[in-house]
Order: C-alpha cells, then structure tokens, then sequence
C-alpha cells in the first residue's frame, strides 16, 4: 500500500484489534478471546507484514495474519505465501491468513482459492482467505458499535442510512483524527478528496442533517484547506521557481485564513519572503 494508506490500515486495525478480527476474520465478538499484537517483523527474511496477531480462546491458540492492498497485483498473492511461510516458520503455530482487497483496482472476477508452490521435494499450500470490502454490508461493522471502524464506512457497501449513522456516530464520538481517516479512505475508493466530498453530496437525501453535521463541515473545510494550499503553491511556483522543503512544510502546516492573505499577498509581492509575510 501507499504510505497514507499503510498508515491508516495498521492504526485502525490495531487500536482495536478485537473489533478488526470480527470485521476481517469473522471471529464474532461474542467469542471469549485474549488477542495480542505481535511484531509485524518477521525476522526470518526481514519480511514486515501488516497486521499479525496472536489469538487464545478455551480450546486453540492460533495467529492470524492479515495484509492489505490498495490494488490487485498477481505479485500480492507470492508476497501473501512468503509471508505465511515465515511467519508458520517463525512461531510454530496455526495461522489463518487474510488478503484484504481494499478497492476493486486490478481485481480479477474469481481468485484461487489456493496458492501452491511445489520446489523439488519441498510443496506447501496456502488456502488464500480474500476479503473484499465493497462485498461487506456496513450493517456489520454498525453492530460492532466501535468508533474506531466508522473510518471503514466509505469502503463498504453501504446505503444512505448507513452514511448517515456512521457521521452520526462520528460526531458523538467528536474525534478529529477518526474524521480525518474517513475522509482518507473514502478518498482510496472514490479516487480523490474532491471526488468523495461529491459523492457524499449524491448519496445523503437529509441535507438538513448533513449540513448540521460537524464532521461534514470538517471534511468540506478539509477540501478547501487542500485546494487553497494547492492553488497558492503553484502560484508561488510560477512566480518564484520551486519552493524548497522548508517553504512546502510551512505552507503544509498554515491554516486557511492564512493560505488566503498569503495568496493575495503573492499575487504582486516582489518577493517569496514577502509573499509570505
């Protein structure tokens, strides 16, 4: 996955990890089980997969295994293998792995359902688990009632209602970085920010609700933060040249209001440092 991306999956998946296994490995909740996360280096063959975990219930102890990608590439399916591999060779142990399809991108209408691998004397089989989420109902994760996977909405199959509850839910929750990774995802499955922010306008009816809505507000604030910045880069480009790393992560870091006197101010400033007064 794409750093962004990578980032939200591993601190989604592991701030809750009970909840990430009865939405990705159908473990219900009602299970009584002690998870633990492991250390997703494998240190066998320096491999570092995404989430690993280890799982005690009455009766097994075993691991469960799960990866993600952005878009579907034959080469996901040897990495899930070698992955697999270390990590049986590592600990020993029963291990359930999951290959997580995030977007449909590059996903072939039917997947094996095995992967084997035969070297001479040496043959293994992986029975491939995929997960694609544009199948899951978002009804599923709406019954966990876990803030932590509201985030996960936008790639589900999710109807009006449901967008509706999960911006519900976010707003009693009231936390920025939640909203930030729904905004995010949802722009992993609608190819942009802008294209999201649409395409919430298309699917809530009540737009009563959604206006009063504070993480709506945040996320059209967050798009108008992300196109002001751009607008003034390139304008600061095109009059200065190419704005160094310090000048890029001091335009990152300003608040709108800032981003717009700054703009102003670049439209006929005889420099970039009075530009950016």
């Amino acid at each position: 996955m794409t750093k962004p991306y990578d980032q939200a999956f591993k601190l989604l998946t592991e701030e809750d990890p009970r909840a990430t296994l009865a939405l990705f490995a159908g473990i219900p909740l009602t299970v009584a089980m002690d998870v633990r996360v492991l250390d997703r280096e494998v240190n066998l063959s320096a491999l570092q997969v995404d989430n690993l975990y280890r799982c005690r219930t009455a009766d097994a102890e075993f691991l469960v295994h799960i990866e993600a990608v952005t878009r579907f590439r034959t080469a996901a399916l040897d990495r899930q293998f070698d992955y697999v591999q270390a990590i049986v060779t590592k600990y020993r142990m029963a291990c359930r792995s999951y290959l997580v399809l995030l977007t449909e991108k590059g996903v072939p209408g039917v997947l094996p359902r095995t992967i084997r691998r035969v070297h001479g004397d040496y043959e293994a089989t992986l029975r491939l688990r995929a997960v694609r989420l544009w199948r899951i109902p978002a009804e599923r994760i709406l019954r966990l009632e876990s803030a932590q996977l509201l985030p996960w909405i936008p790639l589900l199959r999710a109807s009006t209602e449901e967008m509706e509850e999960a911006m519900r839910r976010l707003d009693i929750a009231d936390e920025s970085v939640l909203r930030t990774r729904l905004f995010l995802l949802g722009g992993l499955r609608y190819g942009s920010k802008e294209a999201f922010l649409q395409r919430l306008d298309q699917m809530i009816i009540s737009e009563e609700i959604l206006k009063e809505s504070s993480t709506y507000q945040y996320l059209i604030n967050k798009g108008r933060l992300a196109a002001r910045r751009e607008d003034l880069v390139r304008l600061l480009t095109r009059r200065f040249g190419p704005l160094s790393t310090a000048t890029q992560r001091k335009v990152d870091a300003a608040p709108i209001e800032k981003l717009d006197r700054w703009f102003d101010r670049a439209l006929d400033a005889a420099s970039l440092k009075d530009a950016l007064k």
